[in-house]
């Protein structure tokens, strides 16, 4: 059966479609189908080694008392001004003012990042972003959460994750006919199922667990028979199988081919993050292992740490989670260091929102905009953006971009050109700057499948090292070269090929087979500016991957295209 029609006919016999348990001897492993292997038909920009562990601050952290303005009128609890007389942080609350931007300091119990921020000025490891969030935010924990997972305007509904989309794109061959063995996962997320965050067209890019194997997967594992019946609870019952020997294959993986923690110097705290972290630097410095030639490690990992939701007794709930999520990036950072793998790690924070700037008592309510964290050695280390307003004349109005009473978030920091500078200034990081723009249009704005906001004019911040700040995508008011997935895809007969041209001018649109041979020229001539699209017959052709290549005045891109029979 397959993973499409799977999906379509919607588990008949019980089972989320997100969260297929496997149980190996009690340690759980779940994967929405079959994860891809890196293969010849990567884009060159996913060559790298570079990896990106996503920590998600769940329940909508509050940025004030995280990154504390600690001197502004409108927030030091002693101000007659202030909007919290209770909960403004002051004294022993504070750490010493962040060395290069000193009308800020962090929550006390953030030393550990402030260490690695060292003396700022593109120096440190931490990049802190001000004011991140997006235009009309939405204060529902669940449907803020899908908008920061799925990366769209917030009108927008969308069932992909801006991960899986990216997964996806970079890795063609998905899905691959079987998962040879010894073959990692792409990405991998600590928690009880997959978030949609790693959610592609066709199903889940990743795995989700809790915790690491003890012991191996049981082998030799005795089914009854799926009668040779048509009806769609058997073809169910084996495709839940199929998935189960799929996660067999990846929790053998994990288990046998993920180094061993031998780093004595390094101590985690004694805390479920903690515990999580070590787990993945252990898995990212297994790159490389003897034995593990199938496929590389997970590129993306994710860990999720709360509840922020602090409406009440917020002073003590936030210092514990603070105090654990610094203590825990801190042994972390040092435990790569220590693995030698440190400077092809970064990591990224995210909350489904920030607080409000007004306390209600004891703790605040939902609100919008909030600083996040970038962190690792390849990183400038710096405070970007400016301290939030708090006067209220600043905050937010009924005709402005944030509620009443809430923080206005910086259109520089809006959270996907967070997205957009990872992807291109350290996942997709070497790539050919043509192909990468438009891997993040796919990923952010539009492909084949759905369009995702009506923006094309996405910034990379210029956060790593070697970097600067530009538009990626399309530069402001320009169409921009786009060359959009076909659809279908897999192509069976006729398949659309659409594509945007920034100019007037020759092109050509060639397919190629996965050794570089050209098979065909279904567009060669003149093109108006615009969107344009192409029809090819893929009947001929052999199953199997191919791609195809636009040309133009304006530079080159490629994208893979898988033909099924």
């Amino acid at each position: 059966m397959k993973r499409r029609d799977f999906l379509k006919t919607g588990l008949k016999i019980g089972v989320a479609a997100n969260a297929l348990p496997v149980m190996l001897g009690g340690w759980p492993i779940r994967a929405l189908g079959r994860s891809p292997l890196r293969s010849a038909l990567e884009t060159s920009g996913s060559s790298n080694n570079n990896v990106l562990v996503i920590v998600q601050l769940q329940g909508g952290n509050d940025g004030l008392n995280c990154v504390v303005p600690y001197a502004d009128p409108y927030y030091a609890p002693g101000s007659v001004t202030s909007l919290r007389p209770t909960l403004g942080l002051s004294g022993s609350d504070i750490t010493s003012p962040i060395p290069d931007h000193t009308s800020l300091a962090m929550h006390a119990g953030m030393e550990g990042i402030l260490s690695l921020y060292g003396s700022g000025g593109g120096n440190g490891q931490v990049a802190i972003l001000q004011n991140v969030g997006y235009a009309n935010p939405v204060l529902s924990h669940f449907r803020g959460t899908d908008v920061w997972n799925t990366a769209t305007d917030s009108g927008i509904y969308e069932s992909s994750g801006w991960v899986g989309r990216f997964l996806a794109g970079q890795n063609p061959a998905y899905p691959p006919a079987t998962i040879p063995t010894g073959s990692w996962p792409l990405a991998v997320e600590f928690g009880n199922a997959l978030s949609n965050i790693f959610l592609g067209p066709n199903g889940g890019m990743g795995v989700a667990m809790n915790s690491m194997p003890s012991q191996s997967s049981p082998t030799g594992q005795s089914y009854d028979a799926i009668p040779n019946s048509p009806t769609t609870q058997y073809k169910e019952l084996e495709f839940v199988r199929t998935i189960q020997a799929e996660s067999d294959i990846y929790a053998n993986t994990i288990l046998n081919r993920t180094v061993s923690k031998n780093n004595a110097s390094v101590t985690y705290p004694s805390s479920t993050l903690s515990q999580q972290l070590s787990y993945i630097a252990q898995m990212i410095a297994s790159e490389g292992k003897s034995g593990s030639t199938t496929s590389a490690p997970p590129k993306i990992y994710l860990v999720t740490q709360g509840s922020y939701d602090t409406h009440s007794t917020q002073i003590t709930r936030q210092a514990s989670l603070l105090t654990d999520l610094s203590a825990a990036i801190a042994a972390f950072q040092a435990d790569i260091e220590a693995f030698g793998v440190a400077d092809n790690v970064a990591i990224m924070t995210y909350s489904e929102f920030g607080r409000r700037a007004k306390e209600n008592g004891s703790g605040t309510d939902h609100g919008t905009a909030a600083p996040h964290f970038i962190i690792g050695t390849q990183v400038k280390g710096a405070v970007y953006g400016s301290d939030p307003a708090l006067d209220p004349t600043s905050l937010g109005t009924p005709n402005g971009n944030a509620p009443t009473g809430n923080l206005n978030y910086d259109p520089l920091h809006e959270f996907r050109n967070v997205y957009a500078t990872v992807m291109n200034e350290w996942l997709l990081a070497g790539g050919d700057q043509t192909q990468i723009n438009a891997d993040i249009q796919a990923v952010l704005t539009q492909d084949a499948n759905a369009t995702y906001s009506a923006n094309s004019n996405w910034q990379s911040l210029g956060i790593f090292k070697a970097a600067s700040q530009q538009y990626v995508g399309s530069a402001p008011g320009a169409v921009g070269l786009m060359l959009l997935q076909n659809y279908p895809n897999p192509a069976y007969a006729s398949t659309t090929i659409p594509f945007v041209l920034d100019a007037a001018g020759p092109v050509e649109l060639g397919i190629f087979t996965s050794a570089g041979v050209e098979i065909a020229r279904p567009v060669e001539g003149w093109q108006s500016a615009g969107p344009q699209q192409a029809n090819f017959d893929a009947s001929k052709l052999a199953s199997g991957a191919y791609f195809y290549r636009l040309k133009t005045v304006s530079g080159t891109v490629s994208r893979p295209m898988i033909v099924a029979h």
